[in-house]
């Protein structure tokens, strides 16, 4: 059978080359299709030949360290605007925010019934021991997995080396492997192996309700990282201030916070604030458990979200999605709740 698959090209390390300074800056699509000779005469994708493809790329290509909120609406509107054409979807995207935008992408989308895999590479296309054309092909698999007659991944997923992982579960753990990320707290969703298997039971069901966008992004947040020493006098100005809606807490082991006399003035001003905290884990395995250890019985407060093993990316990223799109009543109890298997709490 064969499969639609929309290809997106946004920028990253993937399709850069080297300007007059021998700085890596990105390239546009066309480049790089005169560059490989495989994709310009379509001998690589004759070897998909069960498989149409559409191309195009979001203008303009950028370094993902300049990807923003703004730039994650455009990418779903996108793959909406070429939703019912197409079975799947790939983007191609740089590593250093690719899990930002897996995760951002995770939560826009309701209703996902059809496979969007975010992929990229540690050298450029350009390089001779490139991982990009591995990466593409494999996305291909498992975004046309139709025509290769596999399970259907109907979610946000990561596809990179040999590995596919859920998108809000996925962190970037290496600069220079090609190995480059893993899912501390979640199985893979697929080996890419010399056979191909998919772990269903770890899939999201597919759904025949309408998929529905909700785009907005709050940047009235902060990532704050608690460390030895940590005084909470800036943070408790900015929120007695109205800077912020919303606080992503990186706390101690599971859940613990230096003992300052100042911890209880500034959960007091969130909560007249309606500023939310949102608490995580700096460990990048298991999860925050308050109340467990004295030192964490201060956040034991209405105001506190238990971020249990939610990454520190799909953390962020999620607290900017349900401020965005979601009045101050609704925020803590949407926050808490596990809405597209990003955290292992039950809906």
């Amino acid at each position: 059978m064969r499969s639609n698959v929309f290809i997106l090209y946004t920028g990253g390390t993937f399709g850069m080359k080297s300007n007059a300074n021998q700085e890596l800056e990105p390239s546009s699509w066309e480049e790089i299709i005169d560059y490989l000779p495989a994709i310009k005469n379509q001998t690589f994708f004759h070897y998909f030949s069960e498989v149409n493809f559409t191309f195009q790329t979001l203008e303009p290509v950028v370094d993902s360290a300049d990807i923003t909120p703004e730039a994650w609406e455009r990418i779903a509107k996108k793959i909406e605007e070429n939703y019912e054409q197409h079975d799947g979807f790939i983007v191609i995207h740089g590593t250093d925010t690719l899990a930002y935008t897996s995760s951002a992408l995770s939560f826009i989308f309701e209703n996902l019934n059809k496979p969007v895999v975010l992929t990229g590479a540690q050298l450029p296309i350009f390089h001779p021991r490139t991982d990009g054309i591995v990466n593409l092909s494999n996305a291909i698999y498992i975004a046309g997995y139709k025509s290769f007659n596999l399970a259907c991944i109907p979610e946000v997923c990561i596809c990179f080396n040999d590995d596919v992982l859920r998108g809000n579960r996925a962190v970037k753990t290496s600069t220079n492997d090609f190995e480059g990320f893993s899912s501390p707290n979640y199985d893979n969703l697929a080996n890419l192996e010399q056979h191909i298997s998919v772990n269903t039971h770890l899939v999201h069901k597919g759904t025949n309700k309408a998929l529905v966008l909700r785009t907005k992004f709050s940047n009235r947040v902060v990532n704050v990282t608690l460390f030895p020493g940590y005084s909470t006098l800036p943070l408790l100005d900015l929120v007695k201030n109205n800077k912020l809606d919303g606080i992503v807490l990186k706390t101690f082991g599971a859940g613990n916070i230096p003992n300052s006399p100042h911890w209880d003035e500034l959960l007091e001003a969130c909560e007249q604030s309606k500023t939310i905290l949102f608490a995580t884990t700096q460990c990048p395995n298991g999860q925050i458990e308050l109340g467990q250890y004295a030192a964490s019985s201060a956040l034991l407060s209405p105001i506190v979200v238990d971020g249990k093993d939610i990454t520190s990316e799909s953390a962020l990223t999620k607290l900017m999605w349900v401020i965005g799109n979601f009045g101050v009543e609704e925020r803590s109890h949407i926050l808490g709740q596990n809405i597209r298997g990003e955290m292992s709490v039950s809906k």
